[in-house]
């Protein structure tokens, strides 16, 4: 069932966006399971952490992620807080 689906049945409106993620002061959109891109489940299921990030944040904010991170540990604790918000289940 979809979102819009979902809503219509309980005469709920549908939520927009999807979860959300603070990093150094910046706000970041992450996908609903339903839009989750197939590609990052397959570059996370290939060991692609980063690649995986990149599909789930999209080009704009996965630049604002760059222009933050520096370190394989900033890499390690924001992918942390992402996983977290996203859930077992998620890459």
């Amino acid at each position: 069932m979809s979102t819009s689906q979902r809503a219509e049945a309980t005469r709920k409106p549908a939520a927009s966006g999807g979860p959300a993620v603070m990093w150094r002061g910046k706000r970041f959109t992450l996908p609903t399971p339903d839009q989750m891109p197939l590609e990052a489940l397959e570059a996370e299921e290939d060991g692609k952490h980063l690649t995986a990030l990149k599909l789930i944040l999209g080009v704009e904010q996965y630049a604002t992620f760059r222009s933050l991170a520096s370190t394989a540990a900033d890499a390690e604790d924001f992918s942390t807080k992402v996983m977290r918000e996203l859930g077992p289940g998620n890459p």
